[in-house]
């Protein structure tokens, strides 16, 4: 049996009782049946872990918002970050720098596309509703609901998104200034931006959540250059 690629999911830190910060470990099942189902091995990081040369690629999960101390939104901006984790940040800085410097694919969702934008010198917007945008991204029935979204045209995300009616979102922030080598690949039709790739061609970053609606593109992106990592080991 062929070897599957491992990859590492972050993952929130909370109290199951009351949804504040805790000491258990939580993700959301959706984002390793999507690895799974196309052909990885997914595990979720705990906030200790160093064992990087063990992994083959990153997806960097939803959760709570970035500490503003960290100089990922602009000092103007309106707003308040929200379910704020230090231990959270300070892992997923660890992570990326030594996924990098090994060269892993990386996907990030949600808070990880605003989180790898962010390590890339990009700013976040504090909170869309402050900045003066109209549009609902908190779409309930979260993973039913859909809003529109607009690609670019000759990118991953117009060719994931041909056919599709809109994206599963719940968020209030995003992407405010793409950080260093990454170029806008969709936006909401007020210009929320939705999807970032990376120039260098193995990180990608989706504010919706493909992963509630079944599609298993993204995830069958970073599964291959996994395994083309894992086999060039």
């Amino acid at each position: 049996m062929e070897k599957r690629p491992l990859i590492g999911m972050t993952c929130y830190k909370r109290d199951p009782a009351d949804n504040n910060i805790g000491n258990h470990y939580h993700l959301h099942d959706t984002y390793s049946n999507a690895l799974h189902a196309v052909g990885a091995t997914a595990v979720i990081l705990p906030y200790t872990f160093d064992d990087w040369d063990i992994l083959d690629g990153v997806l960097f999960c939803g959760g709570g918002d970035i500490n503003p101390a960290r100089g990922a939104y602009d000092k103007d901006d309106k707003g308040e970050a929200a379910n704020v984790c230090d231990l959270r940040d300070d892992f997923e800085t660890r992570l990326f720098h030594a996924a990098n410097e090994r060269e892993l694919p990386m996907l990030g969702i949600c808070r990880g596309c605003q989180f790898l934008n962010y390590v890339y010198g990009g700013k976040t917007v504090l909170d869309l509703a402050e900045a003066g945008y109209k549009e609902n991204h908190r779409v309930t029935p979260f993973g039913v609901a859909l809003h529109p979204i607009v690609p670019v045209e000759g990118t991953f995300a117009a060719t994931m998104l041909k056919g599709r009616p809109g994206v599963a979102s719940y968020h209030h922030q995003a992407v405010k200034t793409p950080g260093k080598g990454f170029k806008v690949t969709a936006t909401s039709p007020e210009g929320v931006i939705e999807a970032i790739e990376h120039e260098n061609g193995r990180i990608m970053a989706f504010q919706f959540h493909p992963e509630r609606t079944g599609w298993p593109e993204p995830f069958a992106w970073l599964t291959e250059l996994a395994r083309k990592h894992l086999a060039a080991r």
